[in-house]
């Protein structure tokens, strides 16, 4: 965060950043000018960026069709939309990927980063147990390895080799 140093006092001059507002003279020499960018004047469209965005509503489609209505913020991570799905499915979090048409959403970015807006829609996708339990215990696999993980699980069911664990 830029902090200025201090001016010159009064009007003498400018200070070591350059002239104050005050101090800059319309073209015309009627005046001051016009207000910096982002001065906070009426026709500044920023926002400051600790004012929360406004509140929207998020809709996750399950690939059964069941929607999930999150309310949340364009501001808000996408992450927090995975979280809040999954608690309302009564699953890991670390189960749930989303994705927004053919584009999987990154889980640090934020839902206006991603492209989304107000009432937007998203599908979830439902990954298997198994990325849970390894995501509750740290542990990030890569796709490859789960892929063949699955594969050896169903080869093993189908020779009969798998004895179901009950807890």
């Amino acid at each position: 965060r830029y902090t200025p140093g201090p001016r010159a006092p009064g009007p003498q001059g400018p200070g070591p950043q350059g002239p104050r507002p005050e101090q800059v003279m319309s073209k015309a020499g009627k005046g001051p000018g016009p207000p910096p960018p982002g001065s906070g004047s009426k026709g500044s469209k920023a926002k400051p960026s600790s004012e929360p965005s406004e509140p929207i509503r998020v809709t996750a489609i399950l690939m059964d069709g069941q929607e999930v209505q999150v309310p949340t913020e364009l501001d808000a991570r996408v992450e927090t939309i995975r979280i809040s799905v999954a608690n309302q499915l009564g699953i890991s979090s670390h189960r749930i990927k989303l994705a927004a048409g053919a584009d999987a959403l990154n889980n640090e970015r934020t839902l206006r980063e991603c492209g989304l807006e107000a009432d937007a829609v998203v599908s979830v996708i439902v990954l298997p147990p198994l990325y849970g339990a390894l995501g509750r215990a740290g542990i990030a696999a890569p796709g490859e390895v789960m892929a063949a993980k699955m594969e050896l699980h169903d080869a093993l069911a189908q020779a009969g080799k798998l004895t179901p664990i009950h807890s």
